[in-house]
């Protein structure tokens, strides 16, 4: 196996002019060498609105190397220096031309915008020809990220924004011939920082081809959502190996879907591109929700135009005090003027400690439009931002509200009303019960409370809990109105989540107005038992809370996938194993098992939550992977499986 140490190349562009062919070669611990006859023979940038000339002439710099791993042998590239460029440089083209002699350049994933590869054989040399843009990217710096494997959640930030035009080529000679012919030429690009190495392709399958995952984490620096673009050219021999003609498929169209929690269709623009097909969308990924990416070739099922929620408005806010004495800010606003084409599903509420930028102090997630942040720091001031999210992710956020966490002379009451577009709410506006994953029943009309025998209003007693709703981190509650108001209206209720049956610091609160039957318990750790309660309260006071307190449990991700076993044959490694020992609550919806070499994740499979095997085709004979499962419900991916493995035979 030739060492994953190589030749490492980096011209400066004014050299460029001068740089020979010649070998680049490494030492390997075994004393063997690895040759590749290579060299970087042009490098050049036209700036936007400008004349093409030499990299070097910018502060630019290329770096060009190779190495092998699992998967076969690669050659990596880049274009470095972006940082402190104008509008531009950062704007302009570049055309990177770099010749790799022996090396059979055939698939290409890189971090480019406006990508095109093309390839070309001249007296025994082949020549990779690489134009296009750098690309702005929200990465962090966290290697299980870049791996594919978390990208944290949903209030995770991206460090500061910067660009890239990198990129690395593979010969596919650790695939199955047909793999190779088939997707010869095909190129990939993605500014998103989690994304597969390889295409999984299988000509007879459905889909016949995926990415694995795609993701980036959640939120830029600025505290928007990433949207990743995806950019993915077909050659002619891909659509010969699947019977049809680029024009053919062009006829019948491209279906490119996202399978997150739930698989939505999303936008693509299929052009005819050099003698294939060049596939474009400008919303590809799911963020922190990693997602798999399927392509098929039927018509798009996508809504036209659809796109995430516009931004939520009217947004106030009002400072509160917790029991734990926290500070919490209670926010309101009114539905986006938009829904993007597609029902907002909810909301995201985040508090920050600075007006711009920043990371993410504490949230809140709702089915309404309104919603509690709370384990803020008392008489600190907060500017907190809502966002409104749909089936294609969360959309831009309102401009930042500014917000004292503590008591003020004059609350504001919690204005609930679901999450769809329309007029303002009022607080007679009866709210949908209905949280994104598990919608529950609407609870039973309750009767008129009952005035105090007493002309003076006092508290009103205990709401009764109808009905508790685990989802994934989030639980929605439900309760009867109280049998007495005490002689005043109910202004609004408040539902607590405790460790103990006995109470103590609560874990969560969230809050629902006086016309209000129900609310989300969000920010939940899965698989903890928790004791539920709620209150109301008029202007004479608050309730007492329940005596006897129902519990339940959030849920969480799956068990690891148990007996695990991999099989070879006819370039193929199909894998099966057993259920896991606990489903995390709710039912597991699938499985991905995951083959990886010395450099990580080489290819996937997926199966439905029914089924216990899948297979990766297509692999080249002799290759020796290792296998795991995990198992995938509601609440996220389990642990990897323990490992088996496997080397794949003709």
């Amino acid at each position: 196996m030739p060492s994953r140490r190589a030749a490492l190349i980096v011209v400066a562009a004014t050299l460029l002019a001068v740089l020979p062919v010649g070998a680049a070669t490494a030492d390997t611990p075994d004393d063997k060498r690895q040759t590749s006859t290579y060299c970087v023979v042009s490098a050049s940038i036209t700036p936007a609105g400008g004349s093409p000339g030499p990299v070097a002439g910018h502060g630019l710099t290329v770096s060009a190397a190779t190495d092998s791993d699992s998967s076969g042998d690669w050659l990596r590239w880049s274009v470095g220096g972006w940082a402190g460029q104008s509008a531009a440089v950062t704007g302009g083209t570049v055309h990177l031309v770099v010749d790799t002699g022996a090396f059979v350049p055939r698939f290409t994933n890189a971090t480019v915008a406006g990508l095109r590869v093309t390839t070309a054989l001249s007296n025994g040399h082949h020549q990779l020809t690489i134009t296009g843009r750098a690309a702005p990217v929200s990465w962090i710096a966290d290697p299980d990220c870049t791996a594919g494997l978390s990208c944290g959640n949903t209030d995770t930030t991206a460090d500061p924004s910067g660009y890239r035009f990198e990129g690395r080529t593979q010969d596919l000679a650790g695939s199955a011939g047909s793999y190779a012919a088939a997707l010869d030429g095909a190129y990939l690009a993605t500014d998103a920082q989690a994304r597969s190495d390889l295409l999984t392709y299988d000509a007879d399958g459905t889909p016949p081809l995926s990415l694995g995952v795609l993701g980036n984490p959640q939120l830029d620096a600025g505290g928007r959502a990433v949207r990743n673009f995806l950019t993915l050219f077909l050659p002619g021999a891909w659509f010969t190996a699947a019977g049809t003609t680029p024009a053919a498929a062009l006829s019948t169209g491209f279906d490119l879907v996202s399978a997150g929690d739930v698989p939505v269709s999303r936008q693509v623009t299929a052009t005819s591109a050099d003698g294939g097909v060049l596939l474009q969308t400008a919303d590809a990924g799911l963020g922190a929700d990693l997602a798999a990416v399927a392509l098929y070739r039927r018509a798009s099922r996508a809504i036209p135009a659809a796109t995430v929620p516009g931004v939520p408005r009217s947004v106030n806010g009002t400072g509160g005090a917790g029991d734990d004495h926290t500070g919490t800010v209670t926010l309101q606003w009114q539905a986006p003027q938009s829904d993007g084409g597609l029902a907002v599903t909810g909301y995201r509420v985040r508090a920050y400690a600075t007006a711009d930028g920043g990371t993410v102090v504490s949230s809140c997630e709702t089915a309404t439009t309104g919603c509690t942040v709370e384990e803020l720091t008392l008489d600190s001031v907060y500017h907190v931002a809502v966002s409104a999210v749909n089936a294609l992710g969360e959309g831009d956020p309102a401009g930042r509200v500014t917000v004292p966490a503590n008591v003020q002379a004059t609350p504001a009451p919690v204005i609930n009303a679901p999450a769809t577009p329309g007029p303002t709410p009022t607080p007679t506006t009866t709210p949908s019960s209905s949280p994104p994953t598990s919608p529950p029943t609407s609870p039973p009309t309750s009767p008129a409370p009952s005035p105090t025998p007493s002309g003076k209003p006092e508290a009103p007693s205990a709401p009764r809990v109808l009905r508790l709703v685990p989802g994934a981190r989030r639980i929605t509650v439900s309760w009867a109105d109280p049998v007495s108001d005490g002689g005043a209206a109910v202004t609004g209720y408040t539902a607590r989540a405790y460790r103990t049956a006995t109470g103590g610091s609560a874990v969560t609160t969230c809050r629902a107005a006086g016309s209000g039957n129900s609310c989300v318990l969000t920010g939940v750790t899965g698989g903890q038992r928790l004791w539920i309660t709620v209150t109301a309260t008029n202007p004479a006071g608050t309730s007492p809370e329940q005596t006897t307190r129902p519990v339940t449990v959030a849920w969480t991700v799956p068990g690891k996938p148990r007996s695990v076993e991999a099989t070879s044959k006819n370039n193929a490694v199909t894998v099966t194993w057993a259920a896991p020992a606990t489903t995390g609550g709710t039912a597991v919806t699938g499985y991905r098992a995951e083959l990886s070499g010395k450099s990580g994740v080489v290819a996937r499979c997926t199966a439905a939550g029914s089924r216990r095997t899948c297979t990766v085709r297509h692999l080249k004979a002799g290759r020796t992977f290792t296998v795991r499962v995990r198992a995938i419900n509601a609440a996220g991916a389990s642990a990897l499986s323990a490992a088996d493995t496997v080397t794949v035979k003709d």
